[in-house]
């Protein structure tokens, strides 16, 4: 029996469409759906809205050179989630100003208005910084150990 002289590469391409198909269809929506299902855990022991975060996940799957290449990927915001933030700290005697986007009633009565929001002036706070999350960290260990069998 004589093979055709691109069996190899056509096996080749048949095994990478498969495995692109899979990735698309299985493990990538699995592996986001997992680092979301942590996230809002997270959210919800520490009273924190992650929806925006979540809506704003993504999963791509792309064909190079002989393979297939998985990325996720999710706002900047994520990464102060997912290695926590140390608390704020501000100086004695400085008030603490920023520019509230859409603020609450009081805020809006209270303040003036400047760009896109309301400049804020706080003489006291004492701002919490975040806790760490590790989402994306321990999503990595469990798609590690879910497909390395």
């Amino acid at each position: 029996m004589e093979l055709d002289s691109s069996f190899e590469q056509d096996l080749e391409e048949a095994l990478l469409d498969d495995v692109e198909q899979r990735a698309r269809e299985e493990i990538a929506p699995e592996v986001q759906a997992h680092a979301h299902d942590l996230l809002e855990q997270y959210g919800q022991r520490h009273d924190y809205d992650v929806g925006t975060i979540i809506e704003a996940g993504e999963a791509r799957v792309e064909r190079r050179k002989g393979r297939v290449v998985v990325r996720w990927g999710w706002p900047e915001p994520a990464i102060f989630f997912e290695r926590g933030t140390a608390d704020g700290v501000t100086r004695e005697g400085e008030p603490l100003s920023f520019i509230w986007e859409d603020p609450p009633q009081w805020v809006r009565e209270e303040f003036e208005r400047e760009g896109e929001g309301y400049r804020v002036f706080l003489p006291e706070t004492e701002p919490s910084g975040l806790p760490e999350s590790r989402f994306i960290r321990d999503t990595l260990h469990w798609l590690r150990r879910r497909y390395s069998r």
